[in-house]
C-alpha cells in the first residue's frame, strides 16, 4: 500500500491489514459500516483502505458489489506454504518440464472456495485462459479432478493419481495433472496444459516430474 512513510505510514499499513483481517467477518449487507464496526476505523477511511488495497490486488470488488479477499492475495499466501523448503528445486523441475513439453506446466493447490496456480511457467502457445502465478484456473480442470474427488470415479481419472482434460472444460484447452503430496502433507496438482494437443501425451513426462518433487521433499516416490 502506498504511503508517505514514517509513523503515518505504518498506521496505515497497520489499518489496511486490520481491514483485511476483519472483511471475512463483515456484514456482507452493510460492509464498509460494519468494517468501520469491526476495526473501529471511521467509514470513510475504511473506504479509502479498500480503494488502495484493491489498487495493490489484495481486494476486489465483485459484481454484485462486495468486497472479498482476492485470488492474487489467497495465492500469496499459498505460496509461503506448499513449496516450502523446496521451491528452488521445485522451479528447476518446472523448467525442465516445459522444456520437454512445450506445455505451460503449473502448480495447483485448492484454497478452499477455488483452485489457484500457485506456480506458472508459460509454454509456448496461447491458451484461451489467463496463465500466471496466481491466477484462478476452472473449477472443473484436471488439477481439480485430483485435488477435490467427487463420489464414484470420474471417467477422466487416470492411474498414478491422474486426471486428463480433453476439451472437456474450455474448448482448444487439454491438460495432464497428477496429484502432489507436498511437505507437511500438503496437497497439490502438476498439470502440463496445452492447446488443443491430446492431453495423454504428457503423462509420462508429468508423472516423472512429480516424482521428482515429491522426492525433494523426501517422500518416496511411486
Amino acid at each position: 500500500m502506498s504511503s508517505t512513510g514514517g509513523k503515518g505510514g505504518r498506521e496505515v499499513l497497520e489499518s489496511g491489514f486490520r481491514v483485511l483481517r476483519a472483511l471475512p467477518d463483515a456484514d456482507e449487507r452493510r460492509q464498509v459500516s460494519s468494517l468501520a464496526e469491526l476495526t473501529s476505523i471511521p467509514r470513510p477511511t475504511v473506504h479509502r483502505l479498500l480503494l488502495q488495497l484493491r489498487r495493490n490486488g489484495a481486494v476486489e470488488l465483485r459484481a454484485d458489489g462486495r468486497w472479498a479477499v482476492s485470488p492474487r492475495l489467497l495465492e500469496i499466501t499459498d505460496r509461503a506454504g506448499p513449496l516450502d523448503g523446496i521451491r528452488t528445486g521445485t522451479n528447476r523441475i518446472l523448467q525442465a518440464l516445459r522444456a520437454q513439453t512445450g506445455a505451460t506446466v503449473s502448480v495447483v493447490v485448492a484454497t478452499g472456495t477455488s483452485f489457484i496456480a500457485v506456480e506458472m511457467i508459460p509454454g509456448h502457445e496461447d491458451l484461451p485462459i489467463d496463465a500466471y502465478a496466481g491466477a484462478k484456473m476452472p473449477d472443473l480442470t484436471a488439477a481439480a479432478v485430483v485435488l477435490d474427488p467427487k463420489p464414484g470415479r470420474s471417467p477422466r481419472a487416470r492411474p498414478f493419481d491422474a486426471a486428463v482434460d480433453d476439451q472437456d472444460v474450455i474448448e482448444g484447452l487439454t491438460c495432464y495433472a497428477r496429484l502432489l503430496t507436498l511437505p507437511g502433507g500438503r496437497r497439490a496438482a502438476l498439470a502440463a496444459t496445452s492447446a488443443a494437443r491430446p492431453a495423454e501425451r504428457f503423462a509420462a513426462h508429468v508423472q516423472r516430474a512429480g516424482n521428482a518433487i515429491e522426492a525433494l521433499g523426501g517422500r518416496r516416490v511411486h
